[in-house]
């Protein structure tokens, strides 16, 4: 089961119609687009979508690094406005500093909150424990494979003890084998982080495995086409969801909704791939039942 219990401190997200224009007038481009979900506490939820389509900005909004051009963004009943250590954010590049050793990477944050001596120390070492990275605590990134790394931003993030941790894409880039191992071990990290996790992805497998709830999103502008619950026990094992019939109908929900949502892209500016994309549209409708 997910965990919600409530002495943990995991914060909720509310996104209210909300959009992000960049430019202005005949320089407008419209990135996110009257787009309204929630982030439950204690969840993990999942964002998929076209490449392309929006997901980082929507990434900059829900940390307070950019406002919304119109629509709301609130956490825990309050707006939005400005970066918080309660929202903490692990991006799709690596960010540990260069100079610093694991230890000193995963410390730096505690530190510069104003903590000092055995407490900072104590939390540091419990948590790359945590992410099995106990014997590399004096190493520097370079000496690090990449699924270290991605462990050691883990451990980073989580020191800190966020309400909520923003995830984008973190597992892109690694090998097939390392980025499995990593969503695994990310998915106990989850189970007992005790915060709320918001992950963005774009592959599907990833996406059903790890999630509580779903957002399948549109082409750009980004909007929600659809919110799917993953009703599958915790805690999860790969081989277990592979093999779930109920996994696998998600999945294919899932998937008709991103095909279709992904050929868009090609009609850009094409009047046959246009009236392809609205015929396969009107069928993809009927076949679910729409109007």
């Amino acid at each position: 089961m997910t965990n919600t219990d409530p002495d943990k401190k995991g914060g909720q997200i509310e996104v209210s119609k909300v959009t992000k224009t960049y430019g202005k007038r005949s320089f407008a481009k419209t990135v996110v687009l009257d787009c309204s979900f929630v982030i439950e506490r204690n969840k993990l939820t999942v964002m998929i979508g076209p490449s392309g389509s929006g997901k980082s900005t929507m990434v900059r909004l829900l940390a307070g690094f950019e406002q919304p051009t119109t629509g709301s963004i609130m956490f825990n009943g309050q707006p939005v406005t400005k970066p918080s250590r309660e929202r903490l954010v692990v991006f799709q590049e690596t960010a540990l500093y260069p100079w610093m050793t694991t230890y000193g990477n995963v410390a730096f944050g505690p530190t510069a909150q104003g903590r000092r001596g055995s407490s900072v120390k104590e939390a540091a070492t419990a948590i790359i424990g945590q992410v099995g990275l106990k014997q590399f605590q004096t190493a520097y990134p370079h000496e690090l494979s990449g699924g270290m790394q991605r462990r050691a931003e883990l451990a980073r993030a989580l020191v800190n003890s966020p309400a909520v941790m923003i995830l984008d894409e973190p597992f892109r880039g690694l090998d097939a084998m390392t980025k499995g191992l990593m969503e695994e071990y990310y998915s106990r990290l989850f189970e007992t982080s005790g915060c709320t996790h918001f992950f963005i992805t774009t592959d599907i497998d990833e996406a059903i495995y790890l999630a509580d709830r779903l957002l399948i999103m549109s082409n750009a502008p980004l909007r929600v086409r659809e919110v799917i619950d993953v009703d599958l026990p915790r805690p999860r094992r790969r081989a277990d969801v592979i093999a779930d019939d109920c996994a696998n109908d998600l999945k294919m929900k899932a998937l008709a909704i991103l095909h279709e949502e992904a050929i868009k892209s090609f009609a850009l500016g094409d009047q046959k791939a246009a009236d392809f994309v609205e015929a396969y549209s009107r069928r993809y409708s009927g076949s679910r039942g729409r109007p």
